[in-house]
């Protein structure tokens, strides 16, 4: 009775020959190899995270030099309206003179 027991515990806890030793080195095998698939797929999602954050700094950066060409352009018209202006004013003063 205590040796079907003591067996019965033993099948439980692995078997009490060879086999509980291959189920032991089966799940290591499985765990290594869901680690491993971890790891992997952790260096995926950093390199799509990294992907993701150089194509954003290159939308910034696009949208910036945009930016800064537009407002030259405005800043350009504005002068050149400016000195129409000026002109314009310039040669009604001297047309006022002249008369």
């Amino acid at each position: 009775m205590a040796l079907n027991l003591l067996s019965g515990l033993g099948n439980q806890f692995g078997g009490a020959g060879g086999a509980g030793g291959t189920d032991g080195q089966l799940a290591a095998a499985q765990q290594a190899q869901s680690a491993q698939s971890d790891q992997n797929q952790a260096a995926q999602i950093a390199a799509q995270m990294q992907s993701e954050q150089q194509k954003t700094a290159a939308q910034i950066h696009q949208i910036q030099e945009e930016t800064k060409t537009k407002v030259a352009e405005m800043y350009r018209e504005t002068n050149l309206n400016r000195a129409k202006s000026s002109s314009k004013l310039h040669d009604k003063w001297v047309q006022q003179m002249m008369a």
